[in-house]
């Protein structure tokens, strides 16, 4: 059965890229995979899960340069901020690590791969990431919960009570191309469904039907009444980019 979803997966990534690209016999398909690990990624880790050296402009963008995609953070209003900031921040213990000021805790034992991931701080509403150079698609992406939706969605607190058997949590991405305003494709992944978490740990998100992209605008949303109570954080890791590039 994996050998089967693993051919599956190969098929899929090259329909995406015959599908949704106009047809070349001088490009070939390269992969590429953000993992944000090294030191240059190291250096962009707040030391404060608490995020608060990201309030003082630190860590305000970042690129890597094989897979292009490129993001940030934002400082929309005093004391807040939005955006894709670097962390290595893990833990499950929700009493202590899942509260309001615990913004930069991932749910989980550990990166997915090395020690680095991103948290996607959407309150403000939609994060972008974009490719720098020039359009591409994303095969996949690996996600988790943060600690602070966790602690929320499962046990509620003084605000926000915790989720009802029918409401669900999830992610919405949206691509766009060329610049434009209007949206190429839209894809979603569960976080939480029907009042339970949807996975545990790390659990890969299939991006196949965004097709090509300049940038990709990630939002969390909610199916209950009413603005979104919960907190809009999630954490990826392991972005795979595929690209057509010119045959050398």
């Amino acid at each position: 059965m994996k050998r089967f979803r693993y051919i599956a997966v190969l098929l899929l990534s090259a329909f995406l890229v015959v599908a949704c690209a106009p047809e070349s016999n001088n490009h070939i398909v390269k992969h590429y995979l953000c993992s944000f690990e090294g030191a240059e990624w190291d250096a962009l880790v707040d030391s404060d899960p608490n995020g608060n050296n990201l309030l003082n402009g630190f860590a305000s963008s970042w690129h890597d340069e094989k897979s292009d995609l490129a993001g940030g953070v934002t400082l929309p209003y005093e004391g807040y901020w939005s955006g894709l900031a670097l962390s290595n921040h893990c833990s499950k213990d929700c009493e202590n690590d899942g509260q309001p000021d615990d913004q930069l805790y991932a749910y989980v034992d550990g990166a997915y791969s090395g020690k680095n991931f991103l948290i996607c701080n959407c309150f403000f509403g939609g994060v972008e990431m974009r490719f720098e150079s020039k359009a591409s698609y994303i095969e996949s992406i690996m996600v988790a919960n943060t600690t602070y939706l966790y602690n929320v969605a499962k046990n509620g607190n003084h605000i926000t009570p915790s989720l009802g058997e029918k409401e669900s949590i999830w992610v919405e991405a949206k691509g766009y191309v060329n610049g434009s305003d209007e949206v190429q494709a839209t894809t979603t992944f569960f976080l939480f469904k029907d009042g339970k978490p949807a996975f545990d740990g790390w659990a890969k998100w299939y991006m196949t039907s965004m097709c090509k992209a300049d940038k990709i605008v990630f939002d969390i949303k909610w199916n209950g009444e009413g603005y979104n109570p919960y907190p809009a954080y999630f954490a990826l890791d392991d972005i795979k980019v595929v690209r057509q590039e010119p045959m050398e």
